[in-house]
């Protein structure tokens, strides 16, 4: 089950009514499966390719990854037969996917806030990701590196406003419907300053000729 199967008016619903009565015995789909189900009869679940999820560069990756697995793992043995689950990954030492898998929260949460406050990450500071994309790879690159100029000498006018500025650098998926991107992030406390900052700058390289081609954008959310 995913997207494109469920697309159909009440597809969702009916797909997993018929699972409930046991029409069928297996069910696979995508995070659309992991959460908020409840069959008294499933007593084996699996999460395939954990490491896509664990390890993709995203600062959020590894609570994501553990609230994934907690859900998945919270889907069999809910009606008093017992339950199994099966993690397939690469590393199976790593202390989320253990912690996940006991669906230990106190501690996870003990190492995820120290591992944030030590590499400075929300809810220490906020993130603005700032994104180029373009048809040619070589005018997003040079969009975002021009970018990042402007805003370091607009940030040096107002040194006592904290920043660090990160990349530029490929996204994780770095090529869309044939649209190369790129992308900054910004370390900051999003503050009106902060704003004015980088709309000021985003306009000023956006307005640059040899940039036309470029779409320049910020998201003030933060996410990667």
């Amino acid at each position: 089950m995913d997207a494109d199967t469920t697309a159909a008016k009440n597809a969702f619903e009916s797909k997993f009514k018929a699972f409930a009565a046991g029409e069928y015995d297996i069910i696979v789909g995508t995070q659309m499966i992991a959460k908020g189900l409840d069959f008294p009869n499933v007593t084996l679940v699996g999460v395939l390719k954990t490491d896509n999820s664990l390890y993709a560069g995203d600062f959020r990756a590894y609570e994501r990854t553990f609230s994934l697995i907690t859900q998945v793992v919270g889907r069999g043995g809910r009606g008093g037969k017992r339950g199994r689950a099966m993690i397939q990954t690469f590393t199976p030492d790593h202390y989320v996917l253990n912690l996940a898998a006991n669906q230990n929260y106190p501690d996870f949460y003990k190492e995820e806030i120290e591992l944030r406050e030590a590499m400075l990450y929300p809810p220490f500071c906020d993130i603005i990701v700032v994104g180029f994309i373009s048809l040619v790879d070589r005018d997003c690159s040079a969009a975002a590196l021009r970018f990042r100029t402007i805003l370091e000498e607009k940030h040096a006018e107002c040194p006592e406003m904290p920043l660090r500025i990160l990349g530029p650098a490929r996204n994780v998926i770095s090529k869309v419907n044939g649209r190369f991107r790129w992308r900054l992030i910004l370390k900051c406390r999003n503050s009106s300053q902060l704003r004015k900052l980088v709309e000021q700058s985003l306009k000023q390289a956006g307005t640059e000729k040899q940039f036309r081609d470029v779409t320049f954008f910020a998201d003030m959310n933060g996410d990667p």
